[in-house]
Formats: C-alpha cells, sequence, structure tokens
C-alpha cells in the first residue's frame, strides 16, 4: 500500500534508504513514521548507521540489511535490536 504524507513522502520511499539517512529526515508525524525514526536512531547510535531498511511490519518490527555482510537486523517496537550472527 502506498500512501501519500504531505509533500509528496509515502513510507514505501523509506525501503533502501540506510538508518543514517532516515536519521536525518524530517518525517511526518504518524506512528508508522515515529516507529521507523526510532529505529534508525538505534542503529544509528550502534554505529550501525550504514544498515538499509529494508521492511516495516505492521506490528512495528523493522528489518535492516547490513551492507557489507548482508545480514539481517530487526529492530523491535521497543527498541531491542535483534542481531543475526553470521
Amino acid at each position: 500500500m502506498t500512501r501519500d504524507f504531505g509533500a509528496g513522502l509515502s513510507v514505501d520511499e523509506l525501503i533502501g534508504l540506510s538508518a543514517w539517512f532516515i536519521y536525518h529526515l524530517v518525517l511526518p508525524d504518524e506512528e508508522v513514521f515515529k516507529t521507523t525514526m526510532t529505529a534508525a536512531m538505534k542503529l544509528v547510535e550502534a554505529d550501525l548507521g550504514s544498515h538499509i531498511l529494508m521492511e516495516l511490519w505492521e506490528d512495528g518490527h523493522t528489518v535492516w540489511m547490513s551492507p557489507a555482510t548482508k545480514l539481517p537486523v530487526v529492530v523491535t517496537p521497543a527498541g531491542k535490536m535483534i542481531l543475526t550472527k553470521s
């Protein structure tokens, strides 16, 4: 589902962007954007800002991928990072 928020930004357009880039955007004040921003902030704080957003789940989980290792990181709605090991 593509939703247009304000100046043409839809939540689908965040897919493929790095946590660092998302963290520096000014996003609309809707829950899906807040959840994504919180997850991006957690990754940036953990020095994982290069991770790319791959999925947004309806329950608030976000899935990110390391561009170097191609391993996923899941960030829960509570802000817990679940890292996979190689």
